[in-house]
């Protein structure tokens, strides 16, 4: 069964909220990559052991589960960080029950699935916060980057440091990707 379009866009959710300042775009790519390589590791284990509804199931609390741990790991090592992500990471688990969804693509399907989410996380985060607040890498002490900040002398324009500036990024960024020559 192929997914439709719109399923595959679910998965890129985290990064409306996610992605305002490069740091978080980074830090959500960090703990995306680790989650779906590892759960791509996993699902075929859980494939062969569920089938129908309770495969579901079963991928929803292997998915919390990941989430959870990814939580807790990142509450110790960069709570800053943690508290600025909020609830986003938690919206984590929608890529990797996209992997569900997908017929079985053998073992790599997580890790190239967490290297796409990583890089539109680092292309939006930048594209957002270069257009939406006039600097890169603000707030990079969570990440241990202060030293790297840049700050322009113009203010950016508000409405792409939001959530709706996030979501009309994605689309023109998608639109440029399904573009043809």
């Amino acid at each position: 069964m192929k997914p439709a379009i719109a399923l595959p866009l679910l998965g890129l959710a985290p990064l409306l909220g996610a992605s305002d300042l490069l740091v978080k775009a980074l830090g959500i790519a960090l703990v995306a990559l680790p989650l779906l390589s590892l759960f791509g590791l996993l699902l075929p284990v859980l494939r062969r052991a569920l089938s129908g509804h309770a495969l579901w199931f079963g991928a929803l609390l292997l998915a919390g589960v990941l989430v959870g741990l990814a939580q807790l790991l990142m509450q110790a090592f960069a709570f800053e960080l943690h508290r600025a992500l909020g609830p986003f990471l938690a919206l984590l688990a929608l890529p990797c029950l996209l992997l569900v969804a997908i017929e079985p693509a053998g073992p790599g399907a997580g890790l190239r699935q967490g290297l796409l989410f990583a890089a539109c996380a680092l292309l939006l985060g930048a594209l957002r916060e270069l257009l939406g607040h006039a600097s890169l890498l603000a707030h990079g002490e969570w990440l241990g980057l202060g030293a790297l900040h840049w700050q322009a002398a113009a203010d950016g324009l508000p409405l792409f440091a939001s959530a709706p500036g996030g979501l009309i990024l994605l689309g023109l960024l998608l639109a440029l990707v399904r573009l043809k020559p």
